[in-house]
């Protein structure tokens, strides 16, 4: 038997993804603020368009194959022309000429104005279109949404309402860098939500990024921005992979080399010393000790030894293998290097990469639940990976799987308690609560409710450390209320929910764990790689704790709606 409490069931405000669909239709237009700061020259409506340089990112890839087709076919003329006379002093160019290739049969039938003519006009094409595409696609901030607008023959608008973005991303591919240009992201809850601005210069992309975080804050606080050029917003200065805060280039060139360089780390977050940071050598570390690498060293270590023994061609069989595991190390230290959190005024902000960068800004009250991890082989070195659930990036997006999902890839205790109370603002105020969470990660789970003493038949090793708690502070907001659960021996976790982002919670009872006098609560919130289960449990127990959270989630959700109407 199931038994269920479901805040939509319950009139409580929660929403489903498919619900908070992101993009919707424009029906009618939004009023466009006046002298907004932001980059570019508007029209009439406040539709700006994007960077000049954009088109080369997209039509340019079509040039690059062009030419390469063309190098292809021709290499042996280029050749000719430009080291005719070493190739005629030793004697090779006889091959050379001698050979044919398509410039030969171009040129032997006739074809060899048509094909240039041909390839001029690919060329040409290519231009055009990619001109006409950026004249095209253009975008606007209101007091209400981000828009963007795009297409020749097809066209397309898509909108973001401000009080639905769940976080903000800043994209920089490693030509884009070159180029400096950055591409923004703008997301929001539900299947395709997302406005592209593709692409923009890289400190322009800083002051319109700014710009949404704050008209989304002011949104969501409900505080009317009549004229958003009343405050003028500025692009952060960059900020070096060694945390040196660049001051204002002397030229062009040193400004370009300045933004390549550019982590996009608030320097107000270095001086206030609230930078979460992931040095280097304890990334490779991480990654040499996960269990990727551990396997293929097996792999390895077995293999040599079977060629000793049985025929050394076996080895060269696993060839494949490494080159697989290696690109995969490589892909997770190329992503993980250079990682930095830290807190702004509005949002929390998390960057990293080596070749191409990507810069991650994720508004307060957008994180639904947290997880802290630490596989067996990290165990010795004490460390720890913390990754979250957010709206907009869930597990049918490829979320489970994605290193958007990681805010924290390898670090300290100290450095996963930082993260969380970085993330939920309010958690960790009290230093008893900052060891309440210390003793959740690695002490006794005191306070923790936990598994039955039949629970080893469902839970194996993992009956003792497993534990489910509900924390209200006394006089502490009723919106920093958590719900808490700890599991895991191979790999030890301990997940947070804010219980203001539970959509419903759950006892169940599989067919074992009512043989057994047992029951699950499972918390449900938007789908990510995060999971709210507690198994094991003591039936009276379990629907103690079960009451106990569905009336904690009425009220916390009841206020809120409260707060929410007043506002």
């Amino acid at each position: 038997m199931t038994t269920e409490s479901n805040p939509e069931d319950l009139n409580l405000p929660a929403q489903t993804p498919a619900q908070a669909s992101p993009i919707e239709a424009v029906q009618s237009p939004v009023a466009v603020e006046v002298g907004a700061q932001l980059p570019g020259t508007a029209d009439a409506e406040g539709w700006r368009r994007l960077h000049p340089f954009s088109p080369l990112l997209r039509g340019g890839i079509a040039l690059i194959v062009i030419a390469g087709i063309i190098i292809a076919n021709f290499r042996d003329r280029i050749i000719e022309v430009f080291f005719a006379e070493q190739l005629w002093e030793s004697g090779e160019l006889k091959g050379v000429v001698e050979e044919q290739d398509m410039f030969d049969y171009l040129a032997r039938e006739g074809l060899l104005l048509v094909a240039l003519a041909v390839v001029l006009g690919v060329i040409i094409l290519v231009i055009v279109f990619s001109w006409v595409g950026w004249r095209f696609h253009t975008y606007r901030i209101t007091g209400e949404a981000v828009e963007g607008r795009s297409g020749v023959v097809f066209r397309a608008r898509r909108r973001a309402p401000l009080e639905r973005i769940q976080r903000v991303n800043l994209q920089r591919p490693l030509l884009a860098r070159a180029l400096g240009l950055t591409k923004i992201e703008v997301l929001t809850a539900g299947q395709g939500g997302k406005v592209e601005l593709a692409y923009l210069g890289h400190r322009d992309a800083k002051v319109v990024r700014e710009q949404i975080l704050r008209r989304a804050a002011d949104k969501r606080n409900g505080v009317l921005t009549p004229d958003a050029g009343a405050e003028e917003i500025s692009a952060p200065a960059p900020v070096g992979y060694d945390g040196y805060v660049y001051t204002e280039a002397s030229g062009k060139l040193t400004e370009r080399a300045q933004d390549f360089a550019d982590s996009d780390v608030d320097p107000e977050a270095i001086a206030a010393n609230t930078l979460v940071k992931v040095p280097i050598g304890r990334l490779l570390g991480s990654i040499a000790l996960s269990w990727e690498a551990s396997i293929t060293a097996l792999i390895l270590i077995a293999v040599i030894v079977l060629g000793a023994v049985l025929e050394p061609a076996i080895i060269f069989g696993i060839i494949p293998l490494i080159i697989v595991m290696v690109g995969i190390m490589f892909s997770q230290f190329n992503k993980g290097f250079n990682f930095t959190l830290s807190r702004s005024r509005d949002a929390v902000r998390t960057g990293a990469g080596l070749t191409a960068t990507a810069t991650e800004t994720i508004p307060f009250g957008r994180i639904h639940a947290i997880e802290a991890r630490q596989p067996l082989l990290w165990r010795p070195a004490k460390w720890w990976k913390v990754r979250i659930t957010i709206a907009g990036h869930s597990v049918a997006q490829g979320g489970q799987n994605s290193s958007q999902n990681v805010v924290l890839p390898v670090g300290f205790e100290d450095d996963v308690l930082r993260v969380i109370d970085t993330l939920l603002p309010g958690v960790g105020d009290d230093p008893a609560e900052m060891q309440a969470l210390r003793d959740g990660l690695t002490g006794s789970g005191l306070g923790y409710v936990g598994a039955g003493p039949r629970a080893g038949w469902v839970l194996w090793w993992g009956r003792k450390r497993a534990g489910i708690r509900v924390v209200v502070d006394e006089g502490a907001p009723l919106a920093d209320a958590t719900l808490r659960i700890r599991r895991g021996v191979l790999t030890r976790s301990l997940a947070v929910m804010p219980i203001v982002r539970a959509q419903s919670v759950q006892l169940r009872r599989p067919l074992v764990h009512r043989m057994l006098g047992l029951a699950s609560i499972q918390a449900h919130t938007v789908l990510g790689p995060v999971q709210l289960e507690m198994r094991g449990i003591e039936l009276d127990q379990a629907q103690r704790t079960f009451d106990e959270l569905s009336a904690t989630v009425l009220r916390v959700q009841g206020e809120d709606a409260a707060h929410r109407a007043r506002s």
